[in-house]
């Protein structure tokens, strides 16, 4: 995995989106249209903001998917995923298409089913996505992460850690409102995507993304798996860096 530092989330928010840009214009231009599926969090707002504007994008070419929404949430929920993504992207660029997962469907087994139909139909061929204080990517929490799930798209349980976490991005006031379950894509289904930009800023981050680079490859910091992937990139700050890590990329 080759890792990225910058000064400040700005910058690195700038850098992530280059590298992205970079990416589907390529896809576009290979093979005629782009999947991506990209995370819903604060720390994705400068990568976000900054790849809007990027030029030479046909976002017309561009099929959108995302990863993980909460459950009993309607679309228009101020929380929801849905909506942080059509505030930050489905409304600022032309996409051909966004398939969002439904949180709030009547059963979550079918909507999991159905999302996973979709990816299968349309197989992704980058991923942008983030670590959680815990070490979570998506919503696979350590005590749900399952580096073998036999499922694409799951619902699971949000752990205390995950919850509080939602508390201190400022997504809710108390960790009474943060809901308890969520649908997500599972570890695999990440996995299998060819190409994975990880944008992880801020002093938070900073413990989660020392295990994810330098503890051992385990469900207790799921992020780690991701040292095993093929071809994926880690866009830091100073702040989300473990201290004496190299400037320079690693690969």
């Amino acid at each position: 995995m080759r890792v990225h530092i910058y000064p400040n989330r700005e910058e690195l928010g700038r850098a992530a989106a280059e590298h992205v840009a970079a990416c589907l214009r390529r896809l576009i231009q290979e093979r005629g249209r782009a999947v991506a599926v990209f995370a819903s969090a604060p720390s994705q707002i400068e990568t976000l903001r900054e790849l809007v504007h990027q030029p030479g994008i046909d976002w017309r070419r561009v099929t959108a998917f995302h990863l993980d929404e909460y459950t009993g949430l309607a679309e228009d929920h101020r929380q929801s995923f849905r909506r942080f993504l059509r505030e930050h992207l489905t409304s600022r660029v032309p996409l051909a298409a966004f398939h969002d997962l439904r949180g709030d469907a009547s059963d979550p087994a079918a909507e999991c089913a159905r999302y996973a139909s979709l990816l299968n139909a349309n197989p992704p061929d980058i991923a942008l996505v983030g670590i959680g204080e815990n070490g979570h990517l998506a919503f696979n929490d350590p005590p749900v992460a399952d580096f073998h799930d036999p499922l694409d798209v799951k619902l699971v349980e949000l752990d205390e850690i995950c919850r509080r976490q939602q508390v201190h991005d400022g997504l809710f006031a108390r960790i009474e409102e943060v809901p308890r379950f969520a649908l997500t894509l599972t570890l695999p289904a990440i996995l299998r995507i060819p190409r994975i930009f990880a944008v992880v800023p801020g002093i938070r981050k900073r413990e989660a993304v020392t295990a994810a680079l330098l503890g051992p490859v385990s469900t207790e910091c799921p992020a780690s798996i991701l040292r095993t992937h093929p071809d994926a990139d880690l866009f830091l700050d100073r702040d989300s860096a473990p201290p004496g890590w190299p400037d320079q990329p690693q690969v």
